[in-house]
């Protein structure tokens, strides 16, 4: 009685392995998030402009016309991480 009751459980467990086998595994995507890399050219802070000597109206207004070229480097390098943190190119 023993074999016939050992035989009968490994043929179910033949069946059930047997099975499981054929099925085919789910793929499962899972996203990735990866933070964007800022180049160190647009975080790095400006140096201010400087005049040597400032004699004339004309050197006072080139010194406004340097800081206003700054500033807008400023902004379009401000632009720029904006750009490259609002990408989802980390997200697949």
């Amino acid at each position: 009685m023993p074999r016939l009751l050992i035989g009968l459980i490994s043929s179910c467990l033949l069946l059930l392995v047997s099975g499981c086998a054929g099925s085919q595994p789910k793929t499962v995507k899972v996203p990735v998030i990866v933070a964007p890399e800022v180049p160190p050219h647009l975080v790095e802070p400006l140096p201010a402009p400087s005049r040597a000597e400032m004699t004339h109206n004309r050197d006072l207004l080139q010194l406004l016309a340097d800081y206003e070229s700054l500033r807008r480097r400023a902004n379009a390098d401000r632009a720029a991480v904006v750009e490259i943190l609002s990408n989802d190119v980390g997200v697949e």
